[in-house]
């Protein structure tokens, strides 16, 4: 199942090698001040909600890892819509269409006051 982060199955995996059950995850991870459920911990796991940068920090103290440890492996050599796409769904690789530039748009264009629409 594709989700929301790219650490589901690094996750998951690294929990299951230490026989650690979901509450037990969690009771861990609240002993070093993260606020977190079983629900909160199987809905990483299940890739249902995005998990910002500055919690891999936890995870990876938690489970004493590189950061990179909770991250799969990635094809540099294939693009990184393609590489990223077998792990997050396609809808949340594509960037807010408010978000995109006009090709011709350079930076003689943009001023302080101008807004992107």
């Amino acid at each position: 199942m594709k989700g929301s982060n790219l650490i589901a199955r690094q996750l998951s995996r690294l929990r299951y090698q230490r026989n650690w059950t979901q509450d037990e995850l969690a009771d861990l991870l609240q002993k070093t001040g993260w606020l977190i459920s079983r629900s909160g911990v199987s809905k990483i796991e299940g890739g249902s909600i995005c998990v910002p940068d500055f919690r891999l920090i936890w995870l990876a103290s938690v489970f004493k890892v590189q950061v990179s440890d909770l991250l799969p492996e990635i094809d540099w050599r294939a693009p990184v819509v393609d590489a990223l796409g077998k792990y997050i769904n396609p809808q949340k690789l594509a960037p807010p269409a408010k978000l995109l530039l006009p090709v011709s748009l350079d930076s003689t264009q943009l001023t302080a006051d101008k807004k992107i629409s």
